[in-house]
């Protein structure tokens, strides 16, 4: 079978959306398929597009274009640079797929117009997997009318939270008889307990893309800019890139946090980070079932998150971390506050998030393959 993986990642070259659709695409390749991925063209390979090029992936590569960060505009494709992204669309469905994954980091990307084009106008059957979902916007009537038939039409929608699907539900005012929730792969093998690393300074880590809209990291720095959190003893590192780096950095000069804060960049090996950091803070504003929470808990320790896409379904208040109502800094605040309040029970939490996260069903990447 000749298999088209589509990747929408538009924001960076690589990031945890993009392992659920490389799994599937290298178990496929195994299986004796015909694999074929399409991702933007940021220079360089990726090192996991270079790995699969060399198992026998053909690697197509487009034309990045930008759309609007709200979900209106990502539905409605606005703010276009060009169009030619959708001539090279077209050039991948005259290659003829007997199957098509749409891999979205964000819900309704698969509604841009050259991707919509391509799967109303195939005869291969169509797959689409979401990543993330924002909780508090809503789509406008013609877009809902398009969603609707995309995501009814799809051979199967694919979701890594079952809160993100039933908000999809709502927003387009559809239930979707064809979806499934599927598991994200951790990025981990054969874990062992990690050493606790023990200090008097509190290390506090985000892992992920460095984008404040996203993530929330604006409001996390505004709550560790209080007095109170400046007299505490602590140190964050964040770890990752994004366009954001620049603006909280000067975030932190204006709430005298500069000391306290460190971009490390890019990890090569999830286990390193939690060597030497106690806590994950994740104040997102919208998520799918985040990947550096399941790592984070596989490797023993608690995590501060917002109450957004299948947070609640890991983190369990006071049992292995501590569950923030909205990513505001009123209810963040107050989670970050509790945790502070427990923190010397926080190795006892990280040995129970490890028992969680071993129920998770992290082969699911294969499942998707299996059911072609």
């Amino acid at each position: 079978m000749r298999i088209l993986f589509i990747s929408t990642m538009a924001g960076a070259p690589w990031g945890g959306s993009e392992e659920l659709w490389a799994r599937s695409a290298e178990y496929a390749i195994e299986k004796g398929h015909e694999v074929i991925i399409s991702v933007y063209n940021w220079g360089d390979l990726h090192p996991q597009l270079n790995l699969l090029e060399k198992k026998g992936a053909t690697i197509i590569l487009r034309k990045r274009i930008f759309y609007g960060m709200t979900l209106f505009q990502r539905a409605k494709g606005l703010f276009i640079k060009k169009m030619l992204a959708a001539k090279e669309i077209r050039k991948l469905s005259s290659l003829r797929p007997d199957a098509i994954f749409i891999s979205q980091g964000t819900i309704y990307e698969c509604m841009f117009p050259e991707f919509r084009d391509l799967q109303l106008n195939t005869n291969a059957k169509t797959y689409i997997i979401t990543q993330a979902n924002s909780e508090y916007e809503n789509l406008p009537g013609e877009c809902r009318k398009t969603g609707k038939v995309i995501f009814a039409n799809a051979t199967k929608t694919y979701f890594v939270s079952e809160r993100n699907k039933s908000v999809a539900e709502r927003q387009l005012a559809l239930l979707l008889r064809n979806a499934e929730v599927i598991s994200n792969p951790a990025n981990l093998q054969n874990i062992e307990d990690l050493f606790w690393y023990e200090t008097e300074c509190l290390n506090m880590a985000f892992v992920g893309r460095i984008n404040s809209t996203v993530k929330g990291l604006g409001v996390l720095f505004q709550i560790l800019g209080e007095q109170k959190w400046r007299d505490r003893n602590w140190h964050l590192n964040l770890y990752g890139k994004g366009e954001d780096e620049l603006y909280l950095t000067e975030l932190a000069e204006v709430y005298q946090i500069k000391d306290k804060i460190s971009f490390k960049g890019y990890a090569n090996d999830i286990r390193e980070i939690w060597k030497e950091n106690h806590l994950l803070l994740m104040p997102s504003t919208l998520e799918g079932t985040p990947l550096a929470l399941i790592e984070a808990m596989l490797c023993e320790r608690a995590a501060v998150v917002s109450d957004v896409g299948g947070n609640s379904d890991l983190v369990k208040e006071g049992l292995n971390g501590f569950l923030a109502e909205a990513p505001s800094v009123y209810s963040f605040g107050n989670a970050m506050n509790r945790m502070w309040e427990n923190k010397s029970k926080l190795k006892q939490m990280g040995i129970e998030g490890k028992k969680l996260a071993n129920k998770i069903r992290i082969d699911d990447y294969k499942k998707i393959i299996d059911h072609l």
